[in-house]
C-alpha cells in the first residue's frame, strides 16, 4: 500500500498527523517571533504607534496620514523586504495551513458528520491568509505612494486588516471550542468506563 504524502495528510486527510501540525506551528511561530522582535520595533519606533499590520481593529485616515509622515526611506525598505514580502508571506501560510489541518483534526476526533461544515472550517484560515495578503498588497502601496494616497485605498486596506483579524479569530475560537467539545467527551467516556456496574 502506497503511503500517504505530505501534501495528502494535510489537505485531504481528515485526521492530519499531530506531527505535522505541531510542525506547522511551531514555524508559523518561529516567523512570527522574527517580525515581532527584529522589523516591527523598529517600524514601530519610527512611527510612534503599531504598523499598519498589528491595528487589529483598523485605523482612521487621520492616523493613517499620521503614521505615513513619519516614514523615512530605511523603514520603507525595511517594511517592503522582509516584513511584507517575505516573512508576511511565509506567516500567514504556515498559521492558515496549521489551523485548518488542526480544525480537520479536532473535526474528526469529534466524529464529526457534515462534510459542508468540514469544508467550511478548513476554509476559514485560508480567507484570513487571503485578507492578510490583500492588506500587504495595499500597505505596500501606501507607503510607496505616501504623496498621492486616496482616503479609498486607506479605508480599504483598513477593512481587509478587520477581515484577518475577524476570520482569524473565529478560526481560534472554533479550535477552542472543538477541542473543549472533544476534552469533554473523552472525560465523559472515560467516566462511564471506570463507573462500577450494578
Amino acid at each position: 500500500m502506497k503511503k500517504p504524502d505530505v501534501l495528502y495528510l494535510l489537505f485531504k486527510e481528515k485526521n492530519p498527523a499531530p506531527w505535522i501540525i505541531a510542525l506547522l506551528f511551531i514555524l508559523a511561530h518561529l516567523v512570527s517571533a522574527v517580525m515581532m522582535l527584529f522589523t516591527f520595533p523598529v517600524i514601530n519606533e519610527q512611527i510612534g504607534t503599531q504598523a499598519f499590520d498589528l491595528q487589529t481593529f483598523g485605523y482612521s485616515s487621520d492616523l493613517a496620514f499620521q503614521i505615513l509622515s513619519k516614514l523615512d526611506a530605511s523603514t520603507i525598505q525595511l517594511y517592503l523586504f522582509p516584513q511584507l514580502f517575505l516573512l508576511d508571506v511565509i506567516y500567514p501560510f504556515l498559521l492558515a495551513t496549521a489551523l485548518s489541518a488542526l480544525l480537520r483534526r479536532l473535526y474528526g476526533l469529534n466524529k464529526g458528520k457534515s462534510t459542508w461544515f468540514l469544508s467550511l472550517i478548513s476554509l476559514l484560515p485560508f480567507l484570513a491568509m487571503a485578507c492578510d495578503y490583500t492588506e500587504n498588497l495595499l500597505i505596500a502601496y501606501m507607503i510607496t505612494h505616501i504623496e498621492s494616497i486616496s482616503e479609498g485605498v486607506i479605508a480599504t486596506a483598513s477593512l481587509f486588516t478587520i477581515l484577518k483579524s475577524f476570520f482569524t479569530t473565529i478560526s481560534w475560537v472554533l479550535v477552542l471550542v472543538l477541542g473543549l467539545q472533544w476534552i469533554i467527551s473523552k472525560l465523559w467516556n472515560t467516566k462511564a468506563m471506570t463507573k462500577p456496574a450494578r
